[in-house]
């Protein structure tokens, strides 16, 4: 029976054997690292993130040992995290907000080292809103936009 689950439920019956395909929301996760002695990440194949004609999800390749027993870079797909605001927020708010997440990247990856894969030359991609004029203002301070 296909039902949605969450990272936490799915990964929980994936341990028990009670699963056949869970997806995560991102590298690293503790959650499916605990389980992955006992399951494989596997590669989704290629044209199949196409096929979703979904902008939302993108190819992505998780490296080599992010998971114990993962010992070759898999190819995957992705979902791009975003920061989500609504118009009434002030645009120097957002623009803040946009410089300091990309100025203080160090600290995210001192955090956690999923955070090495993310670059701001793919802020933008798989976008599923218009960008805050705030945060607009900023990538096109930085070159992402011209």
């Amino acid at each position: 029976m296909e039902r949605p689950v969450g990272v936490h439920v799915g990964a929980e019956v994936c341990r028990r054997g009670s699963l056949t395909v869970s997806t995560a929301g991102s590298q690293g996760v503790a959650r499916v690292a605990k389980v992955t002695s006992s399951g494989v990440a596997a590669p989704t194949p290629p044209g199949t993130i196409k096929k979703t004609n979904d902008p939302a999800y993108l190819p992505a390749t998780i490296p080599a040992n992010t998971y114990r027993g993962q010992t070759t870079d898999v190819q995957s797909a992705a979902v791009q995290n975003f920061l989500v605001t609504h118009e009434g927020v002030s645009n120097d708010i957002v623009y803040g907000m946009t410089k300091a997440l990309w100025t203080n990247l160090d600290q995210l990856v001192a955090a956690h080292s999923a955070a090495r894969a993310i670059d701001i030359k793919h802020a933008l991609d798989g976008m599923p809103l218009p960008l805050h004029p705030g945060a607009e203002k900023y990538y096109k301070e930085v070159g992402i936009i011209k």
